[in-house]
């Protein structure tokens, strides 16, 4: 980007029908593209809803971050759908 722009400090990648490894692919570029400028992508994947099933029933939420200018993801998934309305999740301070 020119240097008159600005980077966002975290971004939110989104994805219901595009594959995992896709989103995976998006927050490479994101981060290892912006050599630092974006500290956190945030993947939030809703899985697509299958044959018979009227609302979301799967997804899960993962945070990445730049690490010796590499990609990682910190920690684990944090499911967010277990068959019943969302309730809530956190990250804590020191995750974002």
């Amino acid at each position: 980007m020119p240097g008159d722009r600005y980077w966002p400090t975290i971004v939110f990648e989104v994805g219901y029908a595009e594959p995992y490894d896709d989103l995976k692919d998006d927050v490479k570029l994101l981060l290892e593209g912006s050599e630092g400028r974006i500290s956190k992508v945030i993947i939030i994947k809703i899985e697509p809803l299958r044959e018979g099933e009227t609302e979301v029933q799967r997804g899960f939420v993962e945070m990445w971050h730049l690490s010796e200018g590499r990609a990682k993801k910190d920690g684990g998934r944090k499911v967010i759908f277990h068959n019943y309305p969302i309730s809530g999740f956190t990250f804590t301070n020191s995750q974002i």
